[in-house]
């Protein structure tokens, strides 16, 4: 979109923001992501600069004191961004935390901790309209122009918290007409006009070209063929708030369920390339492992840690081995991988079964002691969940798909930031994607129909 419209945007955004019903919504405190690529640069702000930079972006309120700066390499301490994180502090435990780019000095999050002092009071139609204002005010004066028009509204709501309203707007990122999926800004406001919460999460390096893309025939036609849901027991609550489970036809992160729409390979959830799925690892189905000695010249690898944690179920366990599977891969807990040792205990992790089939979130973990082989069994999904499905009737997972493809009629493509696997060297890039939509829900296992949504059924 070219510089001149950025004043056309801001007037239809504000049109819809006025026009549209406030709706209540969950916050979810996102992290803020510059990717390394964007910040090899010669030239990083020193601390005191940076202080500079956040007081140019929203004014230090009297009364606070500045307490410490951070300064985060991408990547450091296994956060995937970097950046300058100061914090100022009042006597009355508020606290104001800013992020600075290390680079270009532009804000990338800002939270404001303390008390709230305007008067508790009903959400009204003035009081949303100075929130807008205030929103478009302090975009106007945080976010470069070509980055503005680039951003439409996705979400929007409001909520009390602390006996006072609050404001939410999530502003997505739109590149070449194309959405690009968690990318864009998200922005708290008081019903008094002040920021309480400031996020950007926008990948400034190259994106893939949309004009290589293929036919949306073609696209329609591998997602029909090869995406591939779990049949899995799927968690939700019911109205007594206890946790119920269903067997569903559904996508795990793993699965295949969009296509590259540059490349035609298939995508998993988590935006990596789908790999064939694997066996599960019953621990019935393997071998005795040897029991962890301790070790006096250095510490267990991870292999060996691995080897006792399942050692220790197989003696401890016997009659539920049938039940219980190994995580592969092994979810990411901050330890050292492959046959490197580790300074902590290694996390095994373990997974229950019902009917030989996963249930979701149905874990547990061993901590294997890195010098004295020791291992215990985590307390956070003992015993296994209750599940009473006896009902051997399924339907296969051709008959799934089509129940599935009846109500997802839609090809939808968007710009998609693929999750950071930490056993990778390098950092993701943006990948072009297609996959259908339509409307959201499961597919009983049992009878092959749709459900539209798990909330409040059984």
């Amino acid at each position: 979109m070219k510089q001149s419209s950025t004043k056309g945007f801001w007037k239809r955004l504000s049109i819809l923001l006025l026009l549209s019903l406030l709706v209540l919504g969950n916050i979810a405190d996102e992290s803020t992501l510059v990717q390394a690529a964007e910040q090899k640069s010669e030239k990083i702000l020193s601390e005191q600069e940076a202080i500079e930079y956040a007081k140019k972006w929203v004014t230090i309120p009297e009364g606070y004191e500045y307490g410490f700066g951070n300064y985060y390499e991408p990547y450091e301490d296994y956060i995937p961004y970097a950046g300058w994180s100061l914090i100022w502090n009042k006597s009355d435990q508020s606290s104001i935390m800013y992020v600075i780019h290390p680079v270009s000095g532009n804000l990338l999050r800002y939270q404001y901790h303390g008390e709230h002092s305007e008067a508790p009071g009903p959400a009204t139609a003035n009081r949303k309209q100075i929130a807008l204002e205030g929103v478009m005010k302090f975009l106007t004066k945080v976010i470069p122009p070509e980055e503005r028009a680039k951003l439409t509204l996705l979400e929007e709501g409001d909520f009390e918290s602390n006996n006072s309203e609050t404001y939410y707007f999530k502003f997505q990122r739109v590149e070449n007409g194309i959405p690009f999926k968690d990318n864009g800004i998200t922005v708290t406001m008081r019903g008094d006009g002040k920021v309480l919460r400031f996020n950007r999460l926008w990948y400034e390096g190259e994106l893939p070209d949309a004009s290589q893309i293929i036919s949306e025939k073609e696209a329609r036609e591998l997602l029909e063929q090869k995406t591939e849901p779990t049949m899995y027991y799927k968690s939700f609550s019911s109205g007594d708030h206890e946790e119920k489970y269903m067997l569903v036809y559904d996508y795990l992160p793993t699965d295949p369920q969009m296509v590259d729409a540059i490349s035609g390979v298939m995508i998993d959830g988590e935006g990596a390339v789908a790999k064939p799925k694997q066996p599960i690892k019953i621990l019935k189905e393997m071998p005795s492992a040897p029991k962890a000695g301790s070790q006096k010249d250095g510490a267990f690898t991870r292999e060996q840690a691995e080897a006792g944690a399942i050692h220790l179920l197989q003696t401890t366990l016997r009659d539920q081995l049938a039940n219980i599977y190994m995580l592969d891969p092994q979810p990411y807990d901050g330890g050292l991988r492959g046959k490197e040792t580790n300074w902590r205990d290694y996390k095994v992790h373990f997974g229950w079964l019902k009917n030989g089939l996963l249930i979701e979130g149905a874990r547990f973990k061993v901590s294997v002691n890195p010098y004295s082989g020791s291992s215990i069994i985590g307390d956070d999904q003992l015993p296994p969940p209750v599940i009473l499905d006896n009902n051997m009737q399924r339907v296969d997972l051709a008959f799934a798909k089509k129940t599935e493809q009846a109500v997802k009629k839609s090809l939808e493509l968007y710009y998609l930031l693929p999750d950071l696997d930490f056993n990778e060297v390098e950092e993701p890039k943006p990948r072009l994607v297609y996959r259908l939509s339509g409307d959201k829900g499961v597919v009983d296992a049992h009878t092959g129909k749709w459900i539209s949504s798990l909330k409040g059924k059984e």
